[in-house]
């Protein structure tokens, strides 16, 4: 088994710790910059993490990176900073990585926010989705064999085709898209995880799960799913949200994250 590294971080603020956890391909801890400032100012520390191999962060040593290995990292650099409990913010593969730490370290989350979880393996055996889910792993296995700028709009259209388009070399983003897509097959990917279903139904920490209303139908059902199977979980949906909605839509998802944050730190502050 790897050992965990400690993370780069943006750590600003002050109070309860908000860790926030990004998601995979052109992702790094600044895909949160709407959402650091409005968390900050509200009254929580918040640390951005850049994952293993992402942004500001090392690679580390492991072959294939999993989904626990990564919220092991997490868990070392919130301790190397002082923090014991945290309220756990991901945007896809981000929030993969929220799941694993919530399930493994229960006691040390506060909340957990999840912002399009991408846990594909639930609808490999739906008949409805079964296609879906075929044709995601088909595309996703044609990555090493088509050019970069054509396999990931593809890739992304079957999440949220509003992502996919205008994802070129001319984008703003593509650099971070370069030096990042090889983590696609360095990390256990969506299509495989398979969080602990006997924990995940005790689990004892309060979840918001949200879905933009713009993404495609799977990853709504997802949402839907994964509300009804946590013990203490709501269901929401962003409107005109996609699966980026921290992103496209930063004032509702802020009001909604924030909204959350407060009523889970004052039941704390109470029951404290």
């Amino acid at each position: 088994m790897s050992d965990p590294i400690e993370l780069a971080a943006i750590d600003r603020g002050a109070g309860e710790a908000v860790a926030l956890v990004h998601g995979g391909v052109f992702h790094a801890a600044p895909a949160w910059s709407k959402q650091i400032g409005p968390i900050a100012e509200a009254g929580y520390r918040v640390v951005a993490v850049d994952r293993r191999g992402h942004g500001r962060s090392g690679a580390g040593e492991a072959s294939e990176v999993s989904v626990h290995l990564h919220a092991d990292d997490l868990r070392l650099t919130l301790e190397l900073r002082d923090i014991s409990t945290t309220h756990l913010v991901g945007v896809s593969y981000g929030a993969l990585v929220c799941i694993e730490f919530a399930l493994s370290w229960p006691e040390r989350v506060s909340s957990l926010t999840l912002l399009e979880p991408p846990l594909f393996t639930w609808l490999a055996h739906e008949p409805e989705y079964k296609e879906w889910f075929d044709r995601f792993v088909e595309i996703a296995l044609e990555k090493n064999s088509t050019p970069l700028e054509e396999w990931l709009p593809k890739w992304l259209g079957l999440i949220d085709s509003r992502m996919a388009k205008g994802l070129d070399p001319s984008s703003p983003s593509w650099p971070i898209v370069q030096k990042q897509a090889h983590l696609v097959f360095e990390e256990e990917p969506g299509w495989r995880y398979q969080p602990d279903e006997e924990k995940l139904y005790d689990l004892p920490v309060k979840t918001l799960v949200m879905n933009g209303d713009q993404s495609e139908p799977p990853m709504q059902v997802i949402g839907q799913m994964l509300a009804e199977r946590l013990p203490t979980a709501s269901h929401l949906y962003i409107p005109g949200g996609g699966h980026d909605a921290h992103a496209r839509t930063p004032d509702l998802f802020n009001q909604a994250l924030i909204g959350f944050l407060d009523q889970n730190a004052k039941q704390q502050r109470v029951e404290e």
